[in-house]
């Protein structure tokens, strides 16, 4: 008798259909594990955005906790024409007075006018610079017998000794050449020696053929800074001044004799305003992705990704007890808590930040403002550290997550493997059930025509 090709055409009935769900009957157990690997990868993705928002926090925490990073102070100049000024961390509150007797400049010399056309002869030009020799510029390229002062100057740059040379074109038709020390500072000067032949009976280019008589000319001395603070004269090989501990004072011209610019520094309130908005809202963004996520519908009796996981319900409960909790080293401060400080909780879980309150308290009592501040800073810092590190809480969590969906993966593996050996254990049944109906059809037909 020839087998049977295809289920059920044997039968008559549907095997197929049969086969396929008893199959995804079998499946379930699979169909289980894939939506426990998306709830998992939906929670493991979750904490990916929370270890992202605490290190947000964290870095909002260490502005406020290290005073290098806050730099809370600015510097206002009472004619920024005269003076300006930067304010670092260090930088004294006070009042100065600024007077600029000397700006620093870099020596600035020039040739005599030399006729269109004029060349030089090959030789060298030996530079001293700031009291040291460079070394020598060759003129003596093969084949080279003279040089333009276009060719001049672009071997005295190429050379890089810490001297410029430009050439301008003058109104007679004639050029100059100008050579510019790259460095301000009366120690800074140069000087140029054994200098090259010019056509035309020319003066030779040498520094002993510097033009200083010229009217009109912008010649300048290698010359150092000067300027008073408060009284005191101080010197900078530069226009700008660093005498004072975490401020930078930039000349910008000479004042009028006698009468020093005003210099404030202060605490600079809209930068502590800022850093502090950039906690609560780092904070803010943490409660607000946990709550979110940790819902749960009754109706529809669906809970989100975060709903019980202690994880989650730990990093809400440290970040709330570094919040409420008096740091050690504010048992005597003036401020021991953030809404002293107009930082304050609201019933939903989220911060709050009234910037007049802090304001005003910046203002009343800068010092003690910002020592509260900078061990709220730590204390956050600290917390979502040990939250990050490789045996904090986030990093177990998503360990645990990881691990579970290798095991419900292997197992589904394991199952569809399984899945393989019933089915053709089904098949092999059918198969067998659909012969042994057809063989009794056929005897069936067989006996109907005998007893006809």
């Amino acid at each position: 008798m020839a087998s049977i090709s295809s289920l059920g055409v044997g039968s008559g009935l549907d095997l197929e259909t049969m086969v396929t769900k008893l199959m995804s009957a079998e499946r379930a157990p699979i169909d289980a594990l894939t939506t426990k690997i998306t709830a998992t990868q939906a929670r493991i993705s979750l904490f990916g955005t929370l270890s992202t928002k605490l290190s947000a926090l964290q870095t909002a925490a260490d502005t406020l906790q290290f005073p290098s990073r806050l730099a809370a102070t600015k510097a206002t100049s009472g004619d920024t024409t005269v003076v300006t000024a930067t304010s670092a961390f260090g930088a004294a509150a006070g009042t100065y007075g600024i007077e600029v007797t000397q700006l620093a400049s870099a020596q600035k010399s020039f040739t005599q006018e030399y006729t269109a056309g004029t060349t030089f002869s090959p030789g060298s030009l030996s530079f001293t610079v700031a009291g040291t020799p460079a070394s020598a510029i060759d003129f003596n390229d093969p084949g080279k017998t003279s040089y333009t002062l276009d060719e001049v100057r672009d071997k005295i740059n190429a050379a890089k000794i810490g001297v410029t040379a430009t050439v301008i074109n003058t109104t007679n038709g004639g050029q100059r050449m100008v050579l510019t020390g790259d460095n301000s500072g009366a120690a800074n000067n140069f000087s140029l020696t054994a200098g090259l032949t010019a056509s035309g009976g020319q003066a030779n280019l040498d520094g002993a053929n510097f033009d200083t008589s010229t009217a009109g000319l912008a010649r300048a001395t290698a010359q150092d800074g000067l300027i008073k603070i408060d009284g005191v004269a101080v010197s900078s090989t530069t226009n700008v001044f660093t005498n004072i501990a975490g401020l930078s004072i930039t000349a910008n011209k000479v004042s009028p004799p006698g009468v020093p610019t005003s210099l404030k520094v202060e605490t600079d309130s809209d930068k502590v305003v800022s850093a502090v908005k950039a906690l609560v809202d780092a904070y803010n963004g943490i409660s607000s992705t946990i709550k979110s996520n940790s819902a749960y519908n009754s109706s529809t009796k669906t809970a989100q990704p975060l709903n019980g996981d202690f994880a989650a319900r730990t990093i809400s409960s440290g970040l709330s007890n570094v919040r409420s909790s008096i740091p050690p080293e504010l048992s005597s401060a003036t401020y021991k808590t953030l809404s002293e400080l107009g930082v304050s909780i609201t019933q939903t879980g989220q911060l709050t930040l009234d910037e007049t309150k802090l304001r005003q308290v910046i203002g009343k009592s800068p010092a003690d403002a910002l020592t509260t501040l900078q061990a709220y800073g730590k204390a956050f810092s600290d917390s979502v550290g040990g939250m990050l590190n490789n045996g904090g809480i986030v990093t177990q969590r998503v360990s645990s997550l990881n691990n579970a969906v290798k095991i419900y993966t292997d197992n589904q593996a394991a199952l569809e493997v399984r899945m393989v050996t019933i089915e053709k254990r089904f098949r092999a049944q059918f198969t067998a059930m659909d012969q042994l109906v057809a063989q009794f059809k056929a005897t069936s037909g067989t006996l109907s025509q005998i007893f006809k």
